[in-house]
C-alpha cells in the first residue's frame, strides 16, 4: 500500500509541475529570400531546469543549445541553413540569408533536466519567398469597347515565389470569367498570366462610358499590387487616351494582339 501510494504522489507531482505552455513562433512567417528569420521558442519550466532546446528542420537537427555545456551552442551543419549564434540562446534561434530548400517544417524540442527529463516538441511552418520585382501589366485586345462586346486580354505578373495571385476587376466587380496559368522562368520562380475573356455588359461602364480595369497581383501577406486601365467607349468622341497608374505600374498598352500573346514567352 505505501509504496503504491508513493508511486502515485511522484505520478501527481510529476503530473503537475514542470515542462508546460511549449510553442514555436517563426518572424516573418514568410521570410523574403536573402533575409534573416527568428525561431521562438516558447516554455514555461515551472522551476525546473533546462537540459537541452534541439531545433530540426524535417527531421535533421541544426543547432542544440544547453546550458551546461561549454560551450552551450553547437551546430549541426546543414546546406542552405546560416545560424547566428550571436543572436540565438535557449529560447531563440536567427538564421540568416535563408534559401528556398529552407521552406518547410521546423521544430524545437525542449526537455528538462533531472530527475524528470520531461521532453515537449513543437513544430511550425517556415515559407521562404521572393517578390516580383514589378508591379503586374494589362494588355487587352483593343482599345474600346461597348455593352456587349467581347473583351479579350490578360494580366501579367513578374517573376516570384510563389506565383502571384491575380484577379481583375471592371468597375470595381470581380470578373470571373478569367483563367491563370504559371510559367517557369529560372531560379525556381513563376511568373502568373491571367487570361481575360468577358462580355461587356451595363454594369461594367463608369462615367462617361469608360471602362475602368484593374488587375491586382498578391504574393503571401508582403506584397500587393494593382494595374489600372481606363478604355473609353467604341462611340465616344474623342477618345479617351487609354492610362495606367503611375504609381503600381509602368504604361504598357499596345493594342495589337500578337503582343498580347507573346507576353507571356518574352517574360521567361
Amino acid at each position: 500500500m505505501t509504496v503504491t501510494l508513493l508511486v502515485t504522489i511522484v505520478t501527481l507531482l510529476t503530473g503537475a509541475l514542470g515542462l508546460k505552455n511549449v510553442s514555436l513562433v517563426i518572424l516573418p512567417q514568410a521570410v523574403e529570400r536573402g533575409l534573416e528569420a527568428t525561431l521562438l521558442c516558447q516554455y514555461d519550466l515551472e522551476g525546473e531546469p533546462l537540459y537541452a532546446v534541439k531545433w530540426y528542420r524535417g527531421v535533421r537537427e541544426f543547432y542544440r543549445y544547453s546550458p551546461n555545456d561549454n560551450p552551450p551552442s553547437k551546430i549541426f551543419p546543414y546546406d542552405g541553413i546560416n545560424v547566428d549564434v550571436s543572436m540565438s540562446n535557449a529560447s531563440q534561434v536567427v538564421l540568416s540569408k535563408v534559401g528556398f530548400n529552407l521552406s518547410g517544417n521546423l521544430s524545437c524540442e525542449v526537455t528538462t533536466d533531472s530527475p524528470f527529463f520531461k521532453t515537449a516538441m513543437v513544430s511550425n511552418e517556415l515559407m521562404v519567398i521572393e517578390l516580383p520585382k514589378r508591379p503586374p501589366s494589362i494588355l487587352t485586345e483593343k482599345e474600346r469597347y461597348d455593352v456587349g462586346d467581347m473583351m479579350r486580354g490578360n494580366c501579367t505578373s513578374s517573376p516570384s515565389k510563389p506565383p502571384a495571385i491575380l484577379n481583375v476587376y471592371i468597375n470595381n466587380i470581380a470578373v470571373s470569367q478569367t483563367t491563370t496559368r504559371y510559367y517557369n522562368s529560372g531560379n525556381g520562380l513563376q511568373y502568373s498570366v491571367l487570361n481575360l475573356q468577358v462580355r461587356i455588359e451595363p454594369a461594367h461602364m463608369g462615367t462617361n462610358g469608360q471602362l475602368n480595369i484593374r488587375c491586382t497581383a498578391l504574393v503571401a501577406t508582403q506584397y500587393s499590387k494593382a494595374a489600372d486601365l481606363v478604355l473609353g467607349p467604341r462611340t465616344s468622341e474623342p477618345v479617351p487616351e487609354r492610362v495606367t497608374s503611375p504609381s503600381e505600374s509602368t504604361r504598357m498598352l499596345p493594342c495589337q494582339l500578337i503582343l498580347m500573346v507573346l507576353t507571356p514567352f518574352l517574360l521567361r
